[in-house]
């Protein structure tokens, strides 16, 4: 799916430009026009390639120089240079390859997104992805280390509750949480059969220029996550990761919200442009770099477009 879409933009952009050189280059000979046709094309297919190099494997396997073609991806930059020479002509785009996390949609999922109709209202930097192939890992002993209070209880109701500001780590199966506060903190599930009624108003620490906190974790993979109360109260500010399934219903949220499948039910208050300090990397996932994270296309330049002199 990720091919498929960055080949669609591909083309399209391409096109685009290779027609505005088309009217410039092909005014001395027909000749020159194919093989401008022919070379926009070359292009088009050496940069599908290189992005499916690049997002299915090792990131140094699409530096490669065969058949007049020559590709390198510079890591520092996050530049893909491709450089074709064929045709009696040349053309090199440099494209910039802006690494695309889960940290930085409004809705992330590690298989599928289904609205079912209705619209987030995400700003557009922040839109809906699905079909990542897998999510970032929680690191429990970071949390661990770090939490204010560990809760070790199963089958328990925190209920009225103010928790301290801070992590608060439950270990248990078959809770539920009913109407809880905790204004700067992040709460951290590793059982299953965890769920939340009435109306919780959660918030994370906001972090620093480079980092946030989350706000929910879930981590048993057969636990899901069901936002909903009766008022449609709730608020639940910093992002919420699960490793099973997210079901929104109604409330306030932030995002990210980040799940295997993310499913909305209703009308939703996503409050991403109020809380653009949410969208960064985020703590207790290990460093982003450890990640091989998809590439997409972020802005691309025109290096070279020429037509090759030939000796007679």
């Amino acid at each position: 799916m990720l091919v498929a879409v960055l080949m669609v933009f591909v083309v399209f952009s391409f096109t685009g430009v290779a027609v505005l050189n088309v009217s410039y280059l092909s005014n001395s000979s027909s000749m020159e026009t194919v093989n401008n046709i022919k070379l926009q094309y070359a292009v088009e297919s050496s940069i599908n390639e290189s992005l499916w190099r690049i997002n299915t494997g090792i990131d140094s396997l699409v530096n490669a120089s065969a058949d007049g073609v020559t590709t390198i991806f510079d890591p520092e930059l996050n530049t893909l240079t491709v450089n074709v020479d064929r045709f009696q002509m040349e053309s090199e785009i440099v494209l910039d390859l802006s690494e695309d996390t889960h940290f930085d949609r409004g809705i992330a999922a590690e298989e599928q997104v289904i609205l079912d109709g209705y619209d987030p209202g995400l700003e557009e930097e922040n839109q809906v992805r699905g079909g990542f192939d897998f999510l970032p890992e929680a690191d429990i002993q970071y949390f661990l280390d770090n939490a204010t209070q560990v809760h070790n209880s199963s089958w328990k109701v925190w209920a009225n509750n103010t928790f301290p500001d801070g992590i608060h780590v439950f270990t248990g199966n078959y809770i539920a949480l009913d109407d809880i506060r905790i204004t700067s903190g992040t709460l951290v599930f590793t059982g299953h059969h965890v769920s939340f009624w009435g109306n919780n108003e959660i918030t994370a620490p906001v972090g620093d220029s480079t980092s946030t906190s989350p706000a929910l974790i879930f981590t048993h993979p057969n636990q899901d996550f069901e936002m909903y109360s009766h008022e449609g109260n709730e608020s639940i500010i910093g992002a919420i990761y699960c490793k099973g399934n997210i079901t929104l219903n109604n409330g306030t949220v932030s995002g990210p919200i980040i799940g295997k499948n993310v499913t909305m039910n209703g009308h939703y208050d996503f409050q991403d442009t109020e809380h653009s300090n949410r969208y960064r990397w985020t703590r207790g996932f290990g460093n982003r770099e450890n990640y091989d994270w998809p590439k997409q296309i972020g802005h691309w330049k025109i290096h070279k477009w020429i037509k090759k002199h030939i000796a007679a």
